[in-house]
């Protein structure tokens, strides 16, 4: 111990005896410290990839350049109004530079190009990860608390979701994902506050049951319940995997607590629908458009037809004659909300039609299905478990109302710390692998969980996963200049008899008006400055198209006199533009040199052949509406000012603003309103 203490006391005294040795110990300790921090910078990661892109850059034809905008060192974006701090740049190297298109190597190759710039946003806001770090186990795949690991590839559209709320045209994986959060009811069990401050609603209309017994059987129902996609493929009602049992008592329960409603009832059935000719019934649906809202397999069992109404493929399993009678009769009398328009067919029209509906069934769907009378206890049996499963979150049953917090809060679950989530065995500690997972086999996290088993496909999983990833806490505090808002549905609802009308024929179905209603057709809020007064009437009694190119058409209702000249002149008396000035509108007849010079317009500098059909024999444009009666059709000054910019009277259209000087409009507003019969033949050049 003692010679411990004398060689310390002697080395101290060899070091620092003096005051010119202790200030030489110092400046050397301090000069190798001064050492360590370029020395650790040299034998770094980042400096190593920084070497590698030097030597990969070196023997290329543009190296000059690349070399001269090469910067060493760390490279940093500071985004204070978003807390991020971003170096990825310091390795991705390559980013910006076009000319290294060709390389496949990471971390040099060029980033896709998109429509913001790097050095403003990053790369944290979009790929997530740990912004300041500077080794790739900690900037792409640390788990600490608060820290994103980086997004799998496929998931990358969830960081445009934090900005847009808006459906963004190169995002077709969030639109889809979005889409299918409303679509397949997700909504109404969880509640999903957006961003900008709306609170999401289901866009799957599920019908009410509190009529069920006047539509189906029982025996339907239980069939149903049992698997909702072997009666139509394209049901978003999910598998609840029920016992026999089970779906037999919700069955029982259904039936028991359905009420009837005036006006479906068998004893008013029309003799004639029993022999009606199918291929007359399937005319009248073709020449309605059903398909626009319905789908139908075919032969080859492929769906043919829109989704915006249910699979009517075995619908003559499915619905009692008197209640398929009522329904095509006036759909409003049973439901009051429903999306479907009074068509106002006659009663031969609606045995037509009720006799091909009823042809389409399937002779083994539900055949063996045999129910005993049910028990007052299998009753109460099947009301339970209609609470238990939460039902009523989707469909009006009376005798059980809408459960409240039934299912958790979706609107930040893109932020979920990994320490509240619970994985299964194997499964990758990851928030987006958990979300896939549990969508794609909710049970498997817990026998009591209610979440039931959605019947998707892994492009489906994928989309809705990215579009819960983009619900994190950094979109819901994005500040107001960076997010662009969703598109919101007013309250709009048109007045007196001629919007009772308009409910009644549901024009919101498909038009949207004053921000209100559907963009399935064309926006209506300025359809009275538009057309002539005398089209429209026409139109309303027998549409034609006006886009050859689409296979979606608007029916006929069979409107009385009385009802088309209501809603004609409502139409042209309150859609009006406050940017069309009908005293400045330019003459509709015009000189014979300035309706040629519009025609050499058209088919010249413009080009408009290329989207539009002016003449029938010679244009070949499907794009846009077809213009072969566009002068008796639409008014000069709206097309004048369509012409000045499209943009102004109809936002986000596809028709482009291409600045067309006052002469120039007054001279195609000439040539266009010639264009009256439905050959173009004024058009001929």
């Amino acid at each position: 111990m003692k010679a411990i203490k004398k060689f310390l006391s002697s080395l101290w005294r060899a070091l620092f005896g003096d005051t010119m040795r202790a200030f030489g110990v110092v400046s050397v300790v301090l000069l190798i410290a001064l050492a360590i921090a370029p020395a650790k910078d040299h034998f770094s990661q980042w400096h190593g990839y920084q070497n590698g892109y030097l030597s990969l850059t070196r023997d290329r034809g543009d190296a000059v350049s690349l070399r001269r905008r090469f910067a060493p060192g760390i490279q940093q974006i500071w985004l204070p109004e978003l807390g991020v701090v971003d170096r990825c740049a310091t390795c991705h190297l390559g980013l910006k530079e076009a000319s290294l298109a060709d390389v496949t190597t990471q971390p040099y190759r060029k980033h896709p190009v998109i429509p913001h710039p790097l050095d403003s946003y990053g790369c944290v806001i979009c790929h997530r990860g740990q912004g300041p770090a500077t080794t790739v186990a900690e900037a792409h795949y640390s788990q600490q608390a608060g820290v994103d690991p980086i997004l799998p590839d496929r998931f990358i559209e969830s960081g445009c979701g934090q900005c847009h709320q808006n459906e963004v045209t190169g995002t077709p994986q969030l639109n889809l994902g979005r889409k299918m959060l409303a679509q397949y009811g997700c909504v109404n069990c969880h509640v999903i506050k957006t961003p900008d401050g709306r609170i999401m609603k289901g866009t799957d209309d599920p019908p009410s049951l509190e009529h069920i017994a006047d539509k189906t059987t029982r025996e339907w129902i239980y069939t149903w319940l049992k698997d909702p996609q072997a009666y139509a493929v394209s049901a978003t009602m999910p598998n609840y995997n029920l016992s026999d049992a089970d779906a037999s008592d919700i069955s029982a329960f259904l039936m028991g607590s359905s009420t009837p409603r005036a006006g479906d009832s068998d004893a008013v059935l029309i003799p004639a629908a029993k022999n009606a000719d199918p291929t007359a019934g399937a005319s009248l649906y073709g020449e309605s458009f059903c398909a626009t809202c319905h789908a139908v397999q075919n032969g080859a069992g492929n769906l043919v037809g829109g989704d915006v109404g249910p699979e009517l493929t075995r619908i003559g399993n499915k619905a009692k004659p008197g209640w398929l009678q009522a329904w095509i009769e006036n759909p409003h009398t049973y439901n009051p909300n429903t999306l479907m328009p009074h068509y106002r067919f006659t009663l031969q029209q609606v045995a037509m039609l009720m006799g091909y509906l009823m042809n389409k069934s399937d002779s083994d769907y539900g055949a063996n299905v045999q129910l005993n009378a049910a028990t007052p206890s299998q009753i109460a049996h099947g009301r339970r478990l209609v609470a238990e499963l939460g039902c009523a979150a989707c469909h009006k049953i009376t005798g059980v109302g809408k459960p409240d917090n039934f299912a958790p809060d979706l609107s930040r679950i893109g932020s979920k710390p990994l320490a509240q989530l619970i994985f299964l065995p194997g499964m990758e500690h990851t928030l987006p692998s958990y979300i896939a997972g549990k969508i794609k086999q909710p049970q498997a996290f817990g026998p009591g969980l209610k979440m039931p088993q959605f019947v998707l496909t892994d492009l489906q999983r994928d989309a809705l996963t990215t579009a819960l990833l983009s619900l994190d806490d950094r979109g819901q505090t994005m500040p107001d200049m960076l997010r662009v808002a969703g598109v919101q549905q007013t309250n709009y609802e048109p007045a007196g008899q001629a919007g009772k009308l308009m409910e009644d024929l549901a024009c919101f179905s498909c038009h949207r008006i004053d921000g209100h209603g559907s963009d399935l057709a064309p926006d209506l809020s300025f359809e009275g400055s538009a057309v002539q007064r005398q089209w429209l009437d026409s139109f309303l009694k027998n549409p034609n198209t006006l886009r050859p190119a689409l296979t979606r058409r608007m029916p006929r209702f069979n409107l009385s006199d009385a009802d088309r000249k209501l809603l004609t002149d409502y139409i042209m008396v309150v859609y009006q533009s406050p940017n069309i000035d009908p005293d400045t509108a330019p003459p509709a007849v015009n000189p014979p040199a300035l309706v040629e010079h519009g025609r050499q317009l058209f088919y010249s500098r413009y080009a408009c052949q290329s989207c539009h059909i002016a003449n029938t024999k010679t244009d070949k444009g499907y794009i846009g509406p077809t213009l072969t009666q566009v002068g008796s059709r639409l008014n000069p000054a709206w097309i004048y000012a369509w012409l000045k910019n499209p943009q102004t009277l109809r936002p986000g259209t596809l028709e482009p603003n291409q600045n067309i000087g006052d002469e120039d409009a007054r001279a195609l507003t000439a040539f266009l309103m010639t264009l009256k019969n439905s050959g173009g033949q004024e058009a001929k050049r």
